[in-house]
């Protein structure tokens, strides 16, 4: 079984677990439930979710096991990893989630390559892109950082870059676009609609190639295909974008880099992955 390790810090001496986990933004049904089974230890003894640090202590959490029936050989692109995450580059076409028709998905690549690597714990991805988008993906090694992460995101604690190419040339090195998104179930794509919820893109002229513009975007917010349904809307689609443009080879559309605090440290730290086109 694998073991997740903290040492307590000052900050925490007289709380406890409970209060160490929800710090975490963890939920009570879990702690609870690591609690009840016995998977929570201070300094090699046994304990509950009401025990309270004192200086010096270290918490050991038992991770709950899980194993894969079967395991693969595909090979994942990772561009960082600790004890509490994994930052993994997600190639185009393929989904993050398993949505229970398509037979490959990068959760389950994520987790072959842990299982080969000894470490039979769920990880889980803390947000998601779309199929036709490539980039940068976070994985949680556990139920901490998958809480701690998601609230990150939630809260807007996230910063979120993109690069794409689209159709034309902007006339304005840098622009914002502020408006709300809504999914039309007819046309099956997101829409402009004062009935939807608020999304805001800022984009930065890279350069322009040919009859096309290479842009840096920054989304504040993360609705579904925000970038690609808000470029659109001003007249310039991504490339390649089926869905809100004209099918090309692929959609040319890259999560190029995140920057988040760390869980352990609270320091900020950026990931970048260059785009492949």
């Amino acid at each position: 079984m694998n073991t997740l390790t903290f040492n307590i810090n000052d900050t925490y001496i007289g709380l406890t677990i409970r209060q160490f986990l929800q710090d975490y933004n963890v939920g009570k049904a879990v702690i609870y439930k690591y609690s009840s089974n016995h998977l929570f230890e201070v300094n090699y003894k046994t304990v509950n979710s009401e025990y309270r640090f004192k200086k010096g202590d270290v918490l050991s959490i038992q991770l709950e096991p899980y194993t894969m029936d079967i395991v693969s050989d595909v090979e994942i692109d990772i561009i960082y990893e600790d004890d509490d995450i994994v930052v993994v580059n997600k190639p185009f076409n393929l989904i993050v989630h398993d949505d229970g028709a398509s037979e490959d998905n990068l959760t389950d690549r994520v987790n072959h390559h842990f299982q080969r690597n000894d470490y039979h714990h769920l990880v889980l991805p803390a947000h998601r892109i779309d199929k036709e988008t490539s980039g940068i993906v976070i994985f949680a090694k556990h139920f901490i950082s998958l809480a701690y992460l998601s609230n990150l995101f939630e809260s807007r604690q996230v910063t979120k870059n993109y690069i794409c190419v689209v159709e034309n040339k902007v006339k304005e090195p840098k622009g914002s676009i502020e408006s709300k998104l809504l999914k039309d179930s007819k046309l099956q794509k997101m829409v402009v609609s004062n009935q939807g919820k608020l999304a805001i893109t800022h984009y930065e002229l890279i350069q322009y190639e040919a009859t096309r513009s290479r842009l840096k975007v920054t989304i504040e917010t993360g609705r579904t295909h925000q970038i690609r349904a808000h470029l659109a809307s001003i007249n310039h689609p991504v490339v390649g974008d089926i869905l809100y443009g004209v099918k090309s080879s692929r959609l040319l559309l890259h999560f190029s880099e995140i920057g988040f605090p760390m869980l352990r440290t609270k320091k900020v730290e950026h990931f970048v992955s260059d785009p492949p086109f």
